[in-house]
């Protein structure tokens, strides 16, 4: 009982970058709300480096954020 120690399972985070940068055009993506605001650095990154453009759209229903290729 002494060094006994608690796990937490934390669920499966996706990774932003690498999927952002593989969705293909007029693609759309969700995260949760919670993640918005390292998604959208994220994608200004990529948008300075890449060239490639999304469109965020947070749904307040469902509490995600919708992330969409344009260019």
């Amino acid at each position: 009982m002494k060094n006994e120690q608690k796990t937490k399972k934390s669920p499966q985070k996706s990774p932003i970058s690498p999927v952002l940068k593989s969705l293909d055009l007029f693609k759309t993506v969700t995260y949760p709300i919670s993640r918005l605001s390292s998604v959208r650095t994220t994608i200004q990154i990529i948008q300075a480096q890449h060239k490639m453009f999304y469109t965020t759209r947070k749904n307040k229903e469902t509490k995600q954020l919708e992330v969409t290729r344009i260019k």
